[in-house]
């Protein structure tokens, strides 16, 4: 049995492989025609901002089961919507949306917060600047979700892969 998954989640791993893709092809990936993704969305514009207010709900659903501000769980949390953060992360058109940078800042806080605490803990190194933690977990999980898309990474590897790189780095211990 093929489970159906939300048409919005189907149009951003369209759009982060293939950001160039037609709206023809979009439909296509989701199983519908062309103009049932008309009926819902006349635009690409209104499309693109729907998939990007889905990926928000997703990103902070996802902060928002953290507890104890478990760096373990926030990755957890994050990896299975690696598309959803890719396409945010990485489609221009959204860079003036102020609704979407609204929610995506505060999100974005929830996440340093837990990085804050790993820092507080001696987890994370004190003369870390938060700017740059924050990127490069981001940054890892970027990479650790694209690498289980394309299959060179199985999901059951991705946190303790990301963290083990996170907290230890990539010298020899």
């Amino acid at each position: 049995m093929r489970v159906k998954r939300p048409l919005l989640d189907v149009v951003a791993e369209v759009l982060v492989a293939d950001p160039a893709a037609s709206l023809a092809e979009v439909a296509a990936a989701a199983g519908i025609g062309r103009t049932t993704l008309h009926k819902h969305y006349a635009t690409r514009d209104d499309l693109v901002t729907a998939v990007a207010h889905r990926a928000m709900d997703l990103w902070e659903q996802a902060v928002d089961r953290v507890a104890d501000d478990s760096l373990r769980q926030l990755t957890d949390a994050l990896l299975p919507i690696g598309p959803q953060l890719a396409f945010l992360w990485r489609s221009p058109a959204l860079d003036h949306a102020a609704d979407i940078i609204e929610r995506w800042n505060k999100a974005e806080l929830c996440g340093l917060a837990v990085l804050q605490r790993a820092k507080a803990d001696g987890v994370i190194g004190a003369s870390v600047p938060d700017w740059w933690m924050l990127q490069t977990y981001y940054g890892l999980i970027y990479v650790a979700a694209e690498s289980i898309r394309n299959g060179r990474l199985a999901p059951r590897d991705a946190t303790d892969l990301v963290l083990d790189t996170m907290l230890k780095g990539l010298g020899a211990q």
